[in-house]
């Protein structure tokens, strides 16, 4: 849900939130994920370091089921880990296209793992994400020591769609009954930005066609109990680490990160939460991800690194 084309983002907006009654199809939806499927060449301060690239996670994977890691500079390292987890509406994405925002980790410290995973194609569908997800964090943690990793100071973060793969990841690391998890792998705190977090609700249509629906959530999308099993809100009660969430006023889906929040002050539990104010609509949906520079961007990735200095405290 990144590097949206902004005329039919309006459109998305319109049909999506406010349930306008027009459809919003298919074709148009893939023009407005189209970008995110192009890789970008522009250069990135992670790209003059330590690095290995298309690492495999699965035996005999796809192009797609793959990750990259980077290492920070020695005079700087922590020795910690940030996994992202690219978002791109559940049908596109590229982990490459993240590596400015994996720079701002770098500089200070971090070393970065950036994951792709097979994107729905209205086949395949969010359970496969969520299973590639699963079985890259846990090729992290067995394989942690040859990868010069330390697989005890590993956090995740996603943007959008990412989002929701993250927090279901961390969430899965504390419930053993979910039906998708990571076996082996744990973390210290999650962060996520501008998240999809109650999953089973897109599939009440707000504007989309049958066929975008079966694109974007898959071919079982009018199966409501099965999308609840993939959806992080039903698990919310099982996350009992470190959290947190970013979003702002020109975030399209801000109403997604506020309930995450409603739902957490509900059960009692602490949230770092951010919710950036500006007049400025470059300060939209994942800014800090795809517009680091900006003000306002800064002060979210701050805060980042902020909550996950704490943690490792």
């Amino acid at each position: 849900m990144k590097r949206i084309l902004l005329p039919l983002l309006s459109l998305t907006i319109l049909a999506g939130v406010t349930g306008c009654s027009f459809k919003v199809t298919r074709p148009m939806l893939q023009m407005i994920v189209s970008g995110t499927n192009q890789v970008s060449t522009e250069p990135a301060y992670a790209d003059s370091l330590e690095k290995k690239l298309a690492v495999p996670y699965v035996d005999k994977g796809t192009a797609e089921q793959v990750m990259d890691i980077y290492y920070a500079a020695p005079d700087v390292r922590k020795d910690a880990v940030i996994i992202d987890i690219h978002g791109g509406f559940y049908v596109a994405g590229k982990r490459q296209n993240n590596r400015r925002f994996a720079s701002v980790f770098l500089r200070e410290g971090y070393d970065v793992v950036l994951l792709e995973y097979r994107v729905n194609n209205g086949i395949t569908d969010v359970s496969d994400e969520l299973a590639d997800c699963a079985a890259a964090l846990d090729y992290l943690a067995d394989h942690a020591k040859e990868l010069k990793l330390n697989k005890e100071r590993m956090f995740l973060t996603g943007d959008s769609s990412g989002g929701h793969l993250a927090l279901y990841m961390a969430e899965g690391t504390e419930n053993g009954s979910m039906p998708i998890r990571p076996k082996s792998f744990k973390s210290r705190g999650v962060m996520l930005n501008c998240p999809a977090y109650d999953f089973a609700s897109f599939a009440e249509g707000n504007g989309f066609s049958k066929n975008a629906l079966a694109w974007f959530i898959g071919p079982r999308y009018k199966d409501r109990k099965y999308l609840e099993t993939l959806s992080p809100r039903t698990f919310i009660d099982s996350y009992s680490g470190p959290l947190f969430v970013s979003t702002c006023t020109h975030d399209f889906i801000r109403s997604q990160a506020l309930l995450v929040k409603s739902d957490c002050d509900s059960l009692g539990r602490k949230i770092d939460f951010i919710d950036i104010e500006a007049q400025d609509h470059r300060v939209g949906h994942v800014h800090n991800v795809t517009n680091q520079n900006l003000p306002e961007s800064r002060e979210v990735n701050t805060r980042m690194l902020e909550f996950m200095d704490r943690c490792l405290r």
